[in-house]
């Protein structure tokens, strides 16, 4: 009984609980584009934020999903892909992003953002509402039909 009672106080406190807020971080894009937590704030829209790495499998399996999305989310979603790896130059990203046709908002080797996110790893999807909340974190392979429930859901909880 007892372990039902704590498990049941859990859940209700739980529901309860203040939201988890996203770091404040800036970044320059390697297009040159200056990103922040405040930039995205300001335009009153969900936020994707993607950490990665040039050299990871799994990350290279959720690059075209990412992409796809973009492409159909960028006026209503904030997108911004972080690589963990300080080794990840502009130029190696660069090169990566022209060999894969990656047309979404991309930041060289920055593993103190990641940190800051609390992020232990590359794979990482976190989407922010338009109130810089975390509202989805998972490391991983996503599929397009998951990324795009991620996105309708945030956009619907607006």
């Amino acid at each position: 009984m007892k372990k039902i009672i704590l498990g049941l106080a859990v859940f209700i406190g739980t529901l309860f609980a203040a939201p988890t807020m996203a770091p404040q971080f800036e970044a320059t894009t390697i297009t040159g584009e200056k990103v922040s937590l405040n930039g995205f704030l300001e335009t009153k829209k969900p936020t994707l934020v993607y950490f990665t790495a040039s050299w990871c499998p799994t990350c290279a399996k959720n690059w075209p999903s990412i992409n796809s999305v973009y492409k159909t989310y960028k006026d209503r979603v904030n997108f911004v892909s972080i690589s963990i790896d300080p080794t990840d130059t502009n130029e190696v990203l660069t090169k990566l992003a022209k060999t894969h046709d990656l047309v979404y908002p991309s930041v060289a080797g920055n593993p103190k953002i990641m940190v800051d996110f609390g992020v232990t790893g590359q794979a990482t999807t976190i989407m922010l509402n338009s109130k810089g909340e975390i509202t989805f974190k998972d490391r991983g392979h996503l599929t397009l039909e998951e990324y795009t429930k991620i996105i309708e859901d945030s956009l619907s909880n607006e």
